[in-house]
């Protein structure tokens, strides 16, 4: 029987605490990762070798040496480490056409991927005790099984008991596409959010139309102060708009009374899977299960805290596929000591890179919304 014994450490740490310790069982779990996904792909050799084919990992700034993965090779090539039987769930990276990321997880790595984003949602406030009413701003779950912005939202309704869930961007059989009746949702969240507390799960874009149409057929709406919006999969609003999480938070507090501070967002990447939780100060703060290293683009090289560059990610939960060291094309800052308190480092800013536009999750629903009644 294959065991993980520090990948599975790993997971059952505390988020955002950092010491010595934690740091060495990050380090050895990395290694563990990597050792057996040298046995599964050749090509991850050829690296090595390329790179004089020796690698000590011993500490934190040795896992950078391991010859990341660029995020776009997961977007062409099904990079599987275990057999068919082994895998457990398979997610894609967008809801529409274009090329798309498989995510492969085997019953333990999922279990571990499940175990991390519960710890980091309960850890960064995101839980309650409170029944509300769910509106999820994403793909229908019923029918999109394999889309991954809906199974991360899936996982966000166990943070507070269900009253209702109501998933919005609904399957036409007839037109054969995903659509969103912005109407038809308008007037069911102006009839549920004066019954008790509501919660608004997904694409930010979504978020804003369906307020837009409100404020047309509506008077102004004033949800229940315990709501709490949760959004996810990039800062534009329904016209395709680039707008700041501030901007947002701002809007929803004018047009339906909800305080900023009842607002989070997650960052993430599906070819990653772990997630980043803007604090109260809307700071994405990287938890225990990763690290993050911010490079310049040329040489790869790290750059200093508060200097933009590529984003670096790494993770070791997953032995289904060798991307535990991971070159996004997101450019981004990173920041430290945070007002709210928690340890580590957070990204402080977050923009695409690149002149091309890479069609993920984001991308494809803005472009639903779009042509949506």
């Amino acid at each position: 029987m294959r065991t993980f014994k520090y990948i599975d450490e790993v997971s059952r740490l505390k988020p955002f605490k950092f010491n010595k310790e934690y740091d060495q069982i990050f380090v050895n779990a990395m290694k563990e990762n990597y050792e057996f996904q040298l046995t599964k792909h050749p090509y991850l050799k050829h690296m090595l070798d390329y790179r004089n084919g020796a690698l000590a990992i011993n500490a934190i700034e040795d896992l950078y040496d391991i010859p990341p993965i660029f995020v776009d090779l997961m977007k062409y090539h099904n990079l599987c480490s275990l057999c068919e039987e082994e895998i457990e769930l398979t997610l894609t990276s967008s809801g529409t056409k274009g090329q798309k990321t498989k995510s492969f997880f085997d019953k333990d790595s999922l279990s571990r991927l499940n175990k991390i984003a519960s710890s980091v949602f309960n850890a960064i406030g995101y839980s309650s005790e409170i029944p509300v009413e769910y509106f999820v701003l994403s793909y229908d779950i019923t029918k999109a099984t394999d889309i991954g912005t809906s199974w991360s939202d899936k996982q966000m309704l166990d943070l507070a008991p269900q009253k209702s869930v109501h998933w919005m961007i609904e399957w036409d059989e007839e037109r054969k596409q995903y659509i969103f009746d912005d109407e038809k949702w308008a007037k069911l969240f102006i009839e549920r959010s004066g019954e008790g507390p509501v919660r608004l799960l997904g694409f930010p874009a979504y978020m804003y139309k369906m307020v837009e149409t409100i404020k047309k057929i509506h008077r102004p709406v004033k949800i229940d102060e315990r709501s709490f919006i949760l959004a996810g999969g990039g800062w534009k609003n329904h016209l395709g708009k680039s707008m700041s999480l501030k901007e947002f938070g701002s809007y929803m507090e004018k047009n339906i009374g909800l305080k900023p501070s009842h607002i989070g967002d997650t960052y993430g990447l599906a070819e990653h899977g772990i997630p980043y939780c803007s604090c109260e100060f809307g700071h994405y703060h990287i938890p225990q299960y990763s690290r993050v290293r911010v490079c310049d683009p040329l040489t790869l090289e790290p750059v200093p805290i508060g200097e933009e560059g590529m984003l670096h990610l790494l993770t070791p939960y997953n032995i289904a596929q060798p991307n535990l060291s991971l070159l996004s094309t997101d450019i981004v800052t990173l920041g430290e000591n945070c007002p709210c308190n928690r340890e580590g480092t957070y990204i402080k800013s977050i923009r695409r890179g690149g002149k091309k536009k890479h069609k993920g999750c984001a991308i494809a629903a803005l472009e639903i919304l779009k042509n949506s009644k």
